[in-house]
């Protein structure tokens, strides 16, 4: 029987080409965006899970509001995982990690800036599921100053040649400005892609005096736990406020001064709180987590991208199935008048489409093999079409299979099943586009999914541009920033100095903290009126930021070398004024807590205007700035002109005073539009899914239309013969589909509104939506449609009306 269906199937396809190959087009291209978009999704919900009990593993992090201040940060302190395991028996283990950024290592003469470099606690390897190839998991990070190499690390540094080769354990590095000396030994694999934080050198925890501090509210390192395996990770988590009661309560005495029961009556909050190793990719929140995640917002996105390039190309072939029943209508009638039931009839019907599917499933795969590397760089991804090819994802590519035939088949198979066969044969049902209700329905749910896909991407590449073109209250253009300025020592001041000199340099200034990543924090306490303790942002700079970044100053002056006494002074923010509730900034006095037995005061001699010092995700936040040249980072302003000869002798005059120490810099505008890449990666999808939703979407409209011009070819011919113009039988065959565009349009502008103002609400400064955009997206959906039924409808207007009479 499946044989015959089979047979059926392909008498069909040759004797209906085009209207075959448009179905086949638009399923392979639904099912190759489909595998895709599946490719994707598994991957992000692999992160992790290569973790042995990766499901007993937590991340402890702290939410609270300290001094006006919120935070939610994956940061804890030194001794919450020794004193969790102590006092919370259901938690079998616990890891501490933490990451330096931009460490230089040396060995020998070459020096090298490591941008991912850990420090854990000895267990690490056996805490967590990275390979070590060469040394002892236990005893590889147990000493002080042991450091465990990346195979890609090895390579680098040694030459390294893989498994066999010992050369380099035993041997010293020397890292950081301070050249401490770090014995190799261990090797491990590189971290897979799918792990929430990566790394190539991984230091003992032992080296770091901090890791071995008692105070609990000093939150420098990340903390894991694994819990027993029966254990209920709610109830471990319903034990931590008494911890925060016994720890933390005595700390907030000895350094607020108050009781924590002050502490929380006067709005404060302090709780830790646990989050699952495998949730963290996609559903992390904090404010500073290790690297960018991903955000299952994207995948809800991706996956309703899915759906509707799928329902497209469904509705495409029940369109067309359902527009040609004429050609397949006295083939029903006769069968059913030799006695094949509705069922029978029905599952011929489904068998085909199902075959169609098939075919187009085969040919996806094709597709996808070659498309595959593209779409990974087009996501940032590093995919590999063998993820399909395991029990699992074959039964879930049989299931979509199914699933696309049956859907797309079922209204044809019913529709085409339900006619008496007498009226049939007899030639009294009727085709076109009109007697089809349901048919016009299903093109204007089509349309609307295209156009709600075309008005959403062109507001998600608006607001791209609004992020990379805002205003930022500094001037961010040709702002090259040195990275590891403390390897110059001593010579700090001295290279700036010779920087100064160099007519390509406009100016340069010396900074702890650049933007987007100012994001150190302290309490401070206004001097006068109620002296209530808040939270600000804080940096330290030099004298030269002010026309370095281009700020504005709304009231007093910035750091001079004509006052020494600016070394006791702070310049504070817009919003640090607002926050403390200064009309009259200049004078005021700002107490800090830095110097344990003597008071240090600073006066405000001046306010910056707010500009945006963080993510733009963030709104503006209080910043205070203080004088100081122990920042690691030389910002330098550059001229307009040809920038790589600029930075060939920016890196000639590092040379000369750096000792060998590597030149690493990057620029401000890079660094700002770096928080963005994974929303330009979503854009940059949504653009093509969108554009492949349009193609299919009017491959179905040119089958529709090319179908009723057939249909209507002698009712053409006969006008044409009555004297109508070419023009009049253009519009009579298109005004009926551009009806149900303009219907599909005004149903799509609710719905992408809907849907874009829900993505807009990650971002702090957001575009105005404004009707520009669904009006721009409605006359592209309708530029297209037109010109994909009028092609059509000037073919058969120019017809000779002769050809179309002939046979009667």
């Amino acid at each position: 029987m499946i044989r015959n269906y089979i047979k059926i199937a392909l008498r069909n396809i040759s004797r209906q080409k085009f209207y075959a190959f448009i179905n086949i087009t638009g399923l392979t291209i639904g099912l190759t965006t489909s595998l895709l978009i599946l490719l994707y999704i598994v991957d992000e919900f692999s992160y992790d899970t290569f973790h042995k009990n990766a499901e007993d593993i937590y991340r402890v992090n702290l939410l609270g509001r300290m001094s006006g201040q919120e935070f939610n940060t994956c940061y804890s302190s030194a001794p919450v995982v020794s004193g969790f395991v102590k006092e919370i028996p259901e938690i079998e283990d616990g890891c501490r990690i933490t990451d330096w950024e931009d460490i230089i290592v040396k060995y020998g003469e070459d020096a090298y800036t490591e941008k991912k470099v850990l420090l854990a606690d000895s267990n690490f390897f056996d805490f967590f599921s990275f390979v070590l190839i060469q040394g002892d998991p236990k005893t590889v990070l147990k000493k002080p100053n042991c450091i465990v190499l990346t195979e890609s690390a090895a390579k680098k540094l040694f030459g390294y040649t893989g498994r066999g080769d010992n050369r380099p354990i035993g041997k010293s590095l020397l890292v950081g400005t301070d050249e401490w000396a770090c014995t190799v030994t261990g090797i491990a694999e590189d971290p897979p892609h799918n792990s929430h934080f990566h790394f190539s050198m991984i230091l003992s925890m032992e080296s770091w005096d901090y890791s071995r501090g008692t105070v609990w509210v000093s939150n420098a390192l990340l903390t894991y736990i694994k819990l027993n395996e029966n254990a209920d990770w709610q109830n471990v988590q319903g034990k931590f406020p008494g911890l925060v009661m016994k720890y933390i309560g005595p700390q907030v005495q000895q350094f607020l001064g108050i009781s924590i029961e002050e502490f929380f009556e006067q709005g404060g909050a302090y709780g830790f709180y646990l989050q699952p190793l495998l949730d963290i990719h996609l559903f992390s929140t904090t404010d500073n987590d290790l690297e960018p995640g991903g955000n299952i917002n994207t995948i809800y996105l991706l996956t309703a991208i899915v759906f509707f390039i799928i329902v497209i190309a469904c509705i495409n072939f029940m369109n067309l199935s359902t527009a040609r029943f004429s050609d397949r209508a006295k083939e029903v009638g006769v069968r059913k008048s030799l006695g094949a039931s509705k069922s029978r009839l029905r599952l011929q019907f489904l068998n085909e489409s199902v075959f169609f599917t098939i075919i187009s499933m085969i040919l996806a795969l094709i597709v996808l093999s070659l498309v595959l590397p593209q779409f990974n760089l087009l996501s940032g991804k590093q995919m590999s079409v063998g993820l399909l090819y395991n029990f699992q994802y074959l039964a879930g590519m049989l299931l979509l299979v199914l699933f696309v035939g049956i859907i797309a088949g079922s209204y044809p198979a019913f529709y085409l099943t339900s006619f008496i066969p007498v009226e049939v044969l007899r030639g009294k049902i009727k085709a076109g586009l009109k007697s089809g209700g349901i048919r016009s329905i299903l093109v204007i749910f089509q349309f609307t999914l295209s156009m709600g896909l075309i008005i959403c991407t062109l507001l998600i590449y608006k607001q791209l541009n609004h992020l990379q073109h805002k205003d930022l209250g500094f001037d961010k253009e040709n702002v090259l920033v040195i990275r590891n300025a403390e390897a110059l020592g001593t010579n700090k001041l001295a290279f700036k100095e010779e920087l100064m000199k160099l007519p390509q340099i406009e100016s340069a200034s010396i900074s702890n903290l650049v933007p987007p990543d100012v994001d150190y924090s302290d309490v401070f306490r206004p001097r006068g009126g109620d002296e209530q303790d808040h939270g600000f942002n804080y940096c330290f700079v030099d004298q030269d930021l002010l026309e370095t970044l281009n700020l504005t100053m709304t009231d007093g002056r910035f750091f001079s070398r004509e006052f020494t006494s600016d070394s006791g002074a702070v310049v504070i923010n817009e919003a640090a004024a607002k926050l403390i509730g200064w009309n009259n900034p200049v004078g005021e006095k700002l107490q800090t807590f830095w110097k344990e037995n003597d008071e240090d005061v600073r006066e405000v001699i001046g306010v910056v205007k707010d500009y945006n010092f963080q993510s733009l995700k963030k709104e503006i936040t209080s910043l205070v700035i203080f004088l100081g040249t122990q920042g690691n980072n030389i910002l330098v302003k550059l001229n307009a002109g040809d920038v790589d000869k600029k930075i060939e002798l920016i890196e000639t005059k590092w040379k000369s005073f750096a000792h060998g120490a590597p030149f690493d810099y990057s620029f401000i505008d890079d660094d700002f539009n770096a928080k963005f890449r994974k929303e330009q990666q979503l854009g940059k999808i949504f653009f093509v899914f969108t554009g492949l939703a349009i193609f299919i979407a009017c491959l179905g409209l040119l089958g529709l239309a090319t179908f009723t011009a057939e249909q209507r070819s002698k009712e053409m011919g006969i006008r044409k013969v009555l004297g109508a113009s070419s023009n009049g039988i253009v519009k009579l065959l298109s005004q009926e589909y551009l009806k149900l565009i303009t219907i599909s349009f005004i149903v799509a502008i609710p719905v992408s509104y809907i849907i874009i103002s829900w993505w807009l609400k990650n971002f702090a400064y957001k575009i105005n939506i404004g009707v520009f955009s669904f009006l721009l997206g409605g006359i592209i959906a309708l530029i297209i449609a037109i010109l994909t039924v009028s092609y059509q409808s000037i073919k058969a207007a120019s017809k000779n009306p002769v050809e179309s009479l002939r046979y009667e």
